[in-house]
Formats: C-alpha cells, sequence, structure tokens
C-alpha cells in the first residue's frame, strides 16, 4: 500500500511541472489556433510548456507558454508560396484545382521547408532541454518528429481537420470506407456504390501516397540534421501516443474510434467577451437589424479578389437591409455603403458571440465554422480549397447554411443568400440545436485535450490504450487468414461429401447391378424349367 501511494504522488509531482514542446512546422496561423487553448490551459496549471511555429504571437499578448517563431524558415516558405493568393491560383489554373497546385507546390519543397525549420535561429531553446510531452499536427508536420526522436520523449498526435486514415492505422482505430467518407472526399455517410468504391480506393491508396511522398522524403532531412542515419519517422511515428481529433459528430458523421482517439473539435470555441473595437462595438450594438460578418480567415485575404467578385459583394451588402462588418485587409474601398464596416482585423468569436450577428458569410474553415455552430450563428460558405468544399457541403446536408461558387458569383446570388439565412427561422433552428449538441458534452472539448496531455504525461506514454489491431498485418486485420481456412474448410468437407457420395454411389451401383444379374439369372433358370 505505502509502494503503491509513493507511486502517485510521484505520477502527480511529475503531471503538475512536466515540460511540454509543441512543434508545428509547418501550416497557417489558423492550425496554431487549435494548439493555443490547449498551451494555455496547460501553462496555468503549471506546466513549462513552449510553442514552436512559423507564426509569432501577437507581440503584447499576454499567455502562460513560452513562443517561439521560425522567422527566417516562415520567410523560406514565403519566397515559395508568396502571399498564398488562392484568387490567382483559381485564374491561372482556370478556376480549378487549386488543391493540386498548393499540394504540388509544398510537397515539391517540404524537405526545404524542414531543413529550414529545423535549423532556425528562433527555435535552438528548444533543442536545449528534454520536454516529458511532444505535441504535432498529424498531417505536413512529420518534421517535428526530429524532436521525438532526438529526445525519446512521448508524443501525441493532434489533426488540424478530421482524423486522417494513416492516424487512425497507427492507433488500430477501424476506418470502414462504406460508411466513413474520406476527409479528402466531398462525400457524405450515405454514399453510392461508385463513391464507396472510390472511397475505398482513396482509402487504401493515401497512406501509401503519404508514406512516399511525404515521410521518404524528410527522413533524409531529420538524418542529416541530426546527424543520425538510423531515423526512420515511418517507425517513429508507430510510438505515438494518442491522437486529439479537431471535430465532433455533432458536426460531421459519427464512427467508432478508440480509447486513444480523442474527439476534441470546437477545444478553440469559446464564450464571447465584450468587443475591445469601442467603433465597431458601437456599430454592432446599435444596429436596429441583423448583423452580417463576411470574412475569409487568417490566410486568404479579401484584398485579393478580382474586382468582380469585389463589386458583386459590394453591390449586394449595397441592398441587404442589415449591417454588414467586413474584415478587408487591404486600402480603404470608395465606394462602400453605409452600412458596411470593414476592419483589417477583429476578434472573430466576440463578433460571432454578439446578439446581433444573425449570419456569417465564410471560406468554409473548419475552425471558423465550428465557431458559428458555437455561437449559434447560420452561415453562407464561399469554400476556395483545401477541405473548405467538404466542410461547406457537410454545413448545408445538415441545413446550416447556404453555398456560393466564385464561378458563379453575383450579386442577386450574394443578396439571395444571405437574405434566405437571415430571414427563414429553419436556419436558425437547424443551427440552434447543433449548437446544444456541440455544448452539450461530459465536459469540455480543451477539458478533455488537458486530461488526456496529462494521461499521457501521467504514464509516460499510453501503450496501455493502444489496439493490437495497430500491429496486425493487413490479411490478420480483415480476416483474410481466417477467411482462407473456413473456405479450405468448406472445400474440404464438400469434397468429403463429394467423395463419400461417390463411393456410395458406387456401392449402391455395384449392389444394382450385383442384384439384377441374380434376378436375371432366377429368370434364365425359371424359363428353362418351362
Amino acid at each position: 500500500m505505502k509502494l503503491a501511494a509513493i507511486l502517485l504522488l510521484t505520477l502527480a509531482a511529475v503531471s503538475e511541472a512536466s515540460r511540454v514542446l509543441m512543434v508545428l512546422s509547418l501550416g497557417s496561423p489558423s492550425h496554431k489556433n487549435i494548439f493555443t487553448p490547449l498551451a494555455e490551459s496547460l501553462g496555468r496549471r503549471g506546466h513549462q510548456v513552449t510553442v514552436a511555429s512559423l507564426h509569432a504571437a501577437p507581440p503584447n499578448a499576454s499567455r502562460s507558454y513560452t513562443d517561439l517563431a521560425a522567422t527566417t524558415a516562415w520567410e523560406s516558405v514565403r519566397k515559395v508560396t508568396g502571399e498564398f493568393d488562392v484568387f490567382k491560383m483559381r485564374e491561372v489554373n482556370g478556376g480549378k484545382d487549386v488543391n493540386s497546385q498548393v499540394m504540388k507546390k509544398v510537397l515539391r519543397h517540404l524537405p526545404k521547408y524542414c531543413e529550414a525549420f529545423l535549423q532556425d535561429p528562433g527555435l535552438k531553446s528548444a533543442w536545449t532541454t528534454r520536454p516529458d510531452l511532444i505535441l504535432l499536427p498529424a498531417f505536413m508536420n512529420e518534421c517535428g518528429l526530429a524532436f521525438v526522436h532526438k529526445f525519446k520523449a512521448p508524443f501525441m498526435y493532434v489533426t488540424t481537420s478530421g482524423l486522417t486514415p494513416w492516424t487512425a492505422d497507427l492507433l488500430g482505430s477501424p476506418e470502414n470506407p462504406a460508411y466513413v467518407p474520406n476527409q479528402y472526399l466531398s462525400y457524405g455517410d450515405h454514399m453510392t456504390l461508385w463513391e464507396r468504391t472510390v472511397n475505398t480506393l482513396v482509402r487504401l491508396a493515401s497512406p501509401y501516397l503519404r508514406k512516399h511522398l511525404v515521410l521518404n522524403k524528410l527522413d533524409g532531412v531529420v538524418q542529416r540534421v541530426l546527424g543520425d542515419s538510423t531515423v526512420s519517422l515511418s517507425e517513429l511515428e508507430k510510438n505515438v501516443s494518442m491522437v486529439l481529433v479537431n471535430s465532433h459528430y455533432s458536426l460531421g458523421h459519427p464512427r467508432p474510434l478508440m480509447p486513444n482517439v480523442v474527439e476534441v473539435g470546437a477545444m478553440h470555441c469559446r464564450p464571447a467577451r465584450p468587443l475591445q473595437d469601442k467603433a465597431l462595438r458601437e456599430f454592432i450594438d446599435s444596429s436596429p437589424v441583423p448583423v452580417v460578418l463576411f470574412s475569409l480567415g487568417s490566410t486568404i485575404r479579401s484584398e485579393q479578389m478580382p474586382a468582380t467578385v469585389r463589386d458583386s459583394l459590394v453591390a449586394a451588402f449595397r441592398r441587404l437591409p442589415y449591417r454588414v462588418v467586413w474584415k478587408w485587409e487591404g486600402a480603404a474601398l470608395t465606394n462602400l455603403p453605409p452600412n458596411v464596416m470593414t476592419r483589417p482585423w477583429l476578434s472573430q468569436q466576440d463578433v460571432l458571440g454578439h446578439k446581433n450577428v444573425r449570419a456569417f458569410v465564410t471560406h468554409g474553415g473548419l475552425l471558423s465554422l465550428q465557431e458559428a455552430v458555437y455561437h449559434n450563428v447560420p452561415v453562407v460558405g464561399m469554400p476556395l480549397m483545401s477541405d473548405q468544399h467538404l466542410n461547406v457541403r457537410q454545413a448545408v446536408t445538415l441545413g446550416l447554411g447556404r453555398q456560393l461558387t466564385v464561378e458563379s458569383l453575383s450579386e442577386d446570388a450574394v443578396y439571395d443568400a444571405i437574405t434566405s439565412v437571415v430571414e427563414e427561422p429553419g436556419f436558425q433552428e437547424r443551427v440552434g440545436q447543433r449548437s446544444r449538441l456541440l455544448r452539450d458534452q461530459e465536459t469540455t472539448p480543451l477539458e478533455r485535450a488537458v486530461y488526456w496531455s496529462e494521461h499521457v504525461l501521467r504514464y509516460g506514454g499510453a501503450q496501455h490504450l493502444r489496439s493490437v489491431a495497430a500491429d496486425m498485418p493487413l490479411h490478420q486485420y480483415l480476416l483474410v487468414d481466417v477467411a482462407a481456412v473456413l473456405v479450405a474448410a468448406a472445400v474440404v468437407v464438400v469434397l468429403l461429401l463429394w467423395w463419400a457420395l461417390r463411393a456410395a454411389t458406387r456401392c449402391l451401383v455395384r449392389g444394382l447391378k450385383k442384384a439384377a444379374g441374380k434376378l436375371l439369372m432366377a429368370v434364365r433358370v425359371h424359363a428353362k424349367m418351362q
């Protein structure tokens, strides 16, 4: 009993003063926003938390963690991606396949990004002290596994979207393509035969492609930076303790999850606070009509829109019987109507949480849609790239809003979409129901993320939660060997039955022939006697 008590006290002490390192080697500022609430919460609980990323925290921000920014590496990324003008990319490629352009560009330069990040002077202090836990995004941030290898520390993945197929495989979490749509396909959970066929092929191919296009490319970079030719990222990530998934069934599809796969969707969401921008606060507070928020997120800039798109929006906003708050980052627009106020930056959750805000025109980023539902605001989605098309389609399927496309954007289309989600009560009712589902949880997503992070810290990993399915060969996991045994047994039984039936038939035939012979003999004898 004394030994157990000492062990518990030791584990408690470890979890109370642990070092946590969060590494985001690539991604937009919104991806960092998923980690920030967890970093803040762990920091307030006494842990020494360090966040290493490409994007520095605001200089005057009060925070309970150490923020390290790889500014030199960020410049290296920007030289390749430029200002990430999605509208220009769409124009160059005829308005299609922006995701393919982005993915090709990132994959081509991923080793260069990784090396620049790992060697950035801004991250020197991250290499000096062994962390007790490392957290990494689950895709395109595998470069951070270099820290896992260096420090031999337990680590967790945190997805910036839903559960990726390869992450599910690492943890042995089932992902049946019959009803679990791949996150890179805009399918629902009720798929046609063709959709299930495509979904299955993508499900099987995506882990293989990631291994060869991402992990294998980064192996050499990490080996070179660490001076260790034994590094294998594929082998390293098999030791992942858990994954925190940025999803929730209220905004997607129910699916089976293993105990080491924990949904923390909307972890970053919080109650609205009073707006600090006085002019903006008065503009919304004093509005006698509903207010509409327009924002394209943290990466895509409104000023990059083609003039035709911008003019259609301005014309539609002028007609609206509402006020509009527009996140506009460029030079002041000269033709804005009086019912529109622009801001280069705004606290999105504080605006969405205001009682007068009744619609949100958004690019369809996952965090933005989570915030909209959390704050009970219907949406008008205008997806441009990445998972935005899937997110907006899901929102439309759930009846949470309407969708616009840049290709067919017009003044009337914008006006009709916004007025419908504001005026038709069904949108507000359905968003309200989903908002209640999202909030009605046994603990908050952030509390779960903190609990499981500390759980891994307490036990130095989470192998006790790992399913043996994660290590099974595919033929064993799919019971192909069992099916082979059953088929073989069935074949043996059929052969035995066939042999027995054949033997019995032969015996019967011989018996009949013998009986027939005797009968014929008797007939002949009888005939002679006559």
